[in-house]
C-alpha cells in the first residue's frame, strides 16, 4: 500500500507533577503552553518516573510506568487513587507523591496524528527503550502491545525517534541516544519486540499447547513425581530470533495464562491492562552465565521477581529445588544436599534458553546424566530453545540417534500434534516441534547469508558477494553489509575499534577468536608480566603471521601500541582486563557492553547468544584449509571441553570446533572482518574477497 507524502508533525511534550494535576492545574503553571487539546483532547502516551539516589553506589536510580489513554486527568486520579489502595506499585508512587509534591512526575506525549493503535505502539516501544536503561530499576505496565497494520503505521518510526530525541534533550539520564540503548543487551532480549509473522504463530502454538497440557494435568491427569511432562522444541538456527521469542514468551506465560489454562485480564476502557496469574509457576533456565545476568535484569525490572534467581536459574539451581533431600546412612536429610535422582514437586512451566547448552552427562556441579531430561521431569511443560549447530562441548553433546528422534519434525504442520519420542535406554516423552527459519540477526542481502552459512557450517568457501543498501519506498532501510579479509590481525583490531568509536552510528563492535590460546580463569598465567592470559601473534621473517609473541618479546599486553608495531599483536582474552563482578554494576552488564573490553578477545563464552554490529573474527589454527576443503585441527585447539573424548573412546571434536566457528561467524549485524593464521586458510579467504571484487 502506498501513502502519499505528508508532513509528520512533532509530538508536543508536557512535563508535570502528579500530585492533583488538573487541566486548571496545568493551565497555571503552563501558561504559555499552546497545545493543550493534544494534551487533554487527543489519545496521549504517558511516563510517570519518580527518582531516588542509591544509597550504596550513590547513583540515581529511576521508577517509571508508561501508558497510554484517551483521558489523561482521569487516568492519572485513577493511578493515585483507586490503584494506590489496590496495587502495590501505585501505592509505593502515591506515598511518595503525597510525602513530596515533586518527587514523582510525568511526561505528556501527543501528536495530531495520534490514534489508538499508534499510541499502543509507542507505548510498546517506549517500554522496550526504557527497559534497556539502565538508571530504570523497576519497569511497570508490561505489557508488550506491539500492533499490527494500521494507518498511519508507515509515521510510527520517524514520530517515535523524533519524540525520544526531544525527550533526550530533557532528561538524558532517563532517556539516552538511540543508538546507547540499542546496544544494550537489555534491549535485545526484550519482550517488547515487535515479532515478525512467524514469531507469532510460533507464540500462539506454544500457548495452546501449553494451555491443553496444563488444563489436562490440572484435571485426572496429575503427573506422579519423576513422570515426564510435555516438551516443547523450538528449533531455529543462530540469528533466526529465538532469544526475542523466548523472552517475550515468558513475560506472556508468567502473566496471562491461569491453572485453567485462560488468561486472566482486566482491560478498562483506557486500554491498561491489569493481568493476574492464578498459581502458574513459570522459571527462566539459562545455562550461559552472561545470558542468565541479562534475564535476571529484565525479570527484575519488570515485576516477575523480587530478587535475583527468584524465577531466572542456573538448570542445576532448579533441578536441586525440586529433588528430595539426600540422607545420611541413619536416614536423616543431610543439610543442603538434594538427590538428584529424586524429583519432588513439580513446576507449571519451565523455558530453557540456549537448551543445546545443558549437559548430557555428570559433572562436578550437576550430579545426574540429562539436565533437559531432568527439568522436564520437574515441570508439567518444559519449553526449550535448542540448536544442534552451537553445542560447543563435549559435556553437551548427544548420542546421533536420541539427538535425532529428538528434533525429528512433526507429521503435523500446526505444530498441535505430539510425537512419542523414544530414546535408546527406553526414556519416552511426548514432544511437540517448532521451527524458525527467518534469519533476523544478519542485516544482509541472501548471497552474504548464504555465504556465511556455507563457511560457518564448513562446507564451502565461494567468491565473498558484494552486498547492496536496500530501500523501500525511497528511504533506505539498511546498508550493504561489509565482509573483509585483513592480511594482518593488527588491522583487523584497529579497525573493529574505529567502528567501536563511531558507536553513535555503528554500535558495539568487538573482536573474537577461537579457542586457540590459552586461557585460565582461576589461575594467573606465570609466563605473562601481568599474570593475563592473551591472543598473541607475530609477523615472522618470512611475512607469516605466526602463533605466540617472539622469542625475545617479554612485554605482554601494551595499551594502544598497535598502530605503533605492525608485526606483534597481543590483547588479552575477555575478563582478564575487566573482572566479572568486580561491581555490582559490572556484573550485571555484558561483556560487549564494557567500553574497556574493546581492548579484550571475545570468545564463544562471553559472545554466544549476543550481537555485535561488526564481529572482527580471528580464526586459529584449529580451523584449516586444505585439499580444497575446510577442516578442524583439534591438535591445535587449547578449548579441552571441545576436545576431550566422552568415556575415552566417543570423539565430537570436529563438531566441537565447527560449531565454535559457526558461533563466532555469526555475531555482526552489519559486517564480519577476517583473519586467520591458517596461510592456507588465509589465503584462499583473501582469494575469495578478490574474486568477488571487493
Amino acid at each position: 500500500m502506498s501513502h502519499r507524502k505528508t508532513r509528520i508533525p512533532d509530538s508536543v511534550i508536557a512535563e508535570v507533577e502528579c500530585w492533583d494535576f488538573t487541566r486548571d492545574s496545568f493551565c497555571q503553571t503552563h501558561p504559555g503552553f499552546q497545545d493543550n487539546e493534544l494534551v487533554f483532547d487527543y489519545p496521549t502516551v504517558y511516563i510517570i518516573y519518580s527518582q531516588a539516589e542509591n544509597r550504596h553506589s550513590h547513583r540515581t536510580e529511576y521508577l517509571a510506568y508508561v501508558g497510554e489513554t484517551n483521558d489523561i486527568v482521569s487516568r492519572t486520579y485513577q493511578h493515585f487513587g483507586p490503584d494506590a489502595r489496590s496495587r502495590e506499585d501505585w501505592r509505593d508512587l502515591a506515598k511518595r507523591a503525597e510525602s513530596d509534591r515533586g518527587s514523582v512526575r510525568q511526561y505528556i506525549i501527543g501528536n495530531a496524528h495520534f490514534n489508538k493503535s499508534l499510541t499502543l505502539d509507542v507505548e510498546n516501544r517506549m517500554m522496550q527503550y526504557l527497559l534497556g536503561v539502565d538508571a530504570i530499576k523497576q519497569l511497570n505496565n508490561r505489557r508488550a502491545n506491539a500492533q499490527g497494520n494500521y494507518y498511519p503505521q508507515h509515521e510510527f518510526d520517524e514520530i517515535f525517534s523524533k519524540t525520544w530525541r526531544a525527550l533526550h534533550k530533557r532528561n538524558p539520564e532517563l532517556f539516552p541516544l538511540e543508538s546507547v540503548i540499542r546496544d544494550s543487551a537489555l534491549f535485545k532480549a526484550s519482550p517488547f519486540h515487535r515479532l515478525t509473522e512467524e514469531q507469532r504463530a510460533a507464540e500462539e502454538r506454544i500457548l495452546a499447547i501449553t494451555r491443553a497440557a496444563l488444563m489436562r494435568q490440572s484435571a485426572e491427569e496429575t503427573l506422579e513425581d519423576g513422570e515426564f511432562g510435555q516438551l516443547i522444541i523450538v528449533q531455529g538456527a543462530a540469528g533466526t530470533g529465538k532469544t526475542v521469542l523466548i523472552s517475550h514468551l515468558f513475560n506472556r506465560l508468567s502473566r496471562e495464562v491461569s491453572v485453567k489454562g485462560e488468561a486472566i485480564i482486566d482491560d478498562d476502557e483506557s486500554g491498561d491492562e491489569d493481568v493476574r496469574t492464578k498459581g502458574v509457576t513459570a522459571y527462566m533456565l539459562i545455562q550461559h552465565h552472561e545470558q542468565r545476568h541479562v534475564y535476571n535484569q529484565v525479570a527484575k525490572k519488570l515485576g516477575l521477581q523480587k530478587k535475583v534467581d527468584e524465577v531466572v536459574q542456573k538448570p542445576t539451581s532448579f533441578i536441586n529445588s525440586f529433588s528430595a533431600p539426600k540422607l545420611d546412612e541413619a536416614g536423616n536429610p543431610i543439610r543442603g544436599k538434594r538427590d538428584v535422582n529424586k524429583p519432588q514437586g513439580r513446576a507449571d512451566i519451565a523455558l530453557i534458553d540456549e537448551a543445546h547448552l545443558l549437559l548430557t552427562q555428570g559433572s562436578q556441579g550437576y550430579q545426574g546424566n540429562n539436565m533437559l531430561l531432568d527439568v522436564m521431569r520437574r515441570a508439567k511443560v518444559t519449553v526449550a530453545v535448542f540448536d544442534p549447530a552451537q553445542i560447543l562441548q563435549t559435556s553437551q553433546q548427544w548420542d546421533e540417534d536420541d539427538l535425532a528422534a529428538l528434533l525429528a519434525p512433526t507429521n503435523d504442520p500446526t505444530g498441535h500434534e505430539d510425537s512419542e519420542v523414544t530414546l535408546k535406554d527406553g526414556v519416552r516423552f511426548f514432544r511437540s516441534s517448532i521451527h524458525l527459519g527467518q534469519q533476523m540477526r544478519i542485516s544482509a542481502g541472501e548471497e552474504v547469508i548464504r555465504w556465511i552459512d556455507d563457511f560457518a557450517s564448513g562446507l564451502r568457501i565461494g567468491a565473498i558477494p558484494h552486498d547492496h543498501s536496500e530501500r523501500r519506498r525511497g528511504k533506505k532501510i539498511r546498508d550493504a553489509y561489509e565482509i573483509k579479509v585483513f592480511s594482518s590481525p593488527i588491522d583487523l583490531f584497529l579497525a573493529i575499534k574505529q567502528k567501536a568509536i563511531d558507536a553513535q552510528d555503528k554500535g558495539l563492535s568487538r573482536v573474537l577468536a577461537t579457542y586457540d590460546w590459552a586461557y585460565k580463569s582461576k589461575k594467573k598465567n606465570e609466563l605473562d608480566p601481568d599474570g593475563m592470559w592473551n591472543v598473541e601473534l607475530h609477523l615472522d621473517y618470512d611475512g607469516t603471521w605466526k602463533m605466540g609473541l617472539s622469542e625475545d618479546d617479554d612485554r605482554g599486553f601494551e595499551r594502544g601500541a598497535d598502530a605503533a608495531d605492525p608485526t606483534r599483536f597481543c590483547h588479552p582474552w575477555n575478563y582478564c582486563l575487566v573482572h566479572p563482578g568486580s561491581s555490582k554494576l559490572e556484573e550485571e552488564t555484558a561483556w560487549a557492553e564494557k567500553p574497556e573490553t574493546i581492548d579484550e578477545i571475545g570468545s564463544t563464552y562471553t559472545i554466544q547468544g549476543f550481537d555485535l554490529n561488526y564481529a572482527g573474527v580471528i580464526i586459529g589454527p584449529s580451523v584449516k584449509f586444505r585439499d580444497g576443503r575446510i577442516c578442524f585441527d583439534a591438535s591445535s585447539s587449547k578449548n579441552s571441553q571441545a576436545t576431550n573424548k566422552r568415556n575415552s573412546t566417543l570423539d565430537y571434536s570436529e563438531k566441537n570446533l565447527r560449531n565454535e566457528l559457526s558461533v563466532l561467524l555469526r555475531r555482526g549485524v552489519h559486517g564480519l572482518y577476517l583473519f586467520a593464521v591458517d596461510p592456507e586458510l588465509q589465503a584462499k579467504l583473501l582469494r575469495a574477497q578478490d574474486a568477488g571484487g571487493l
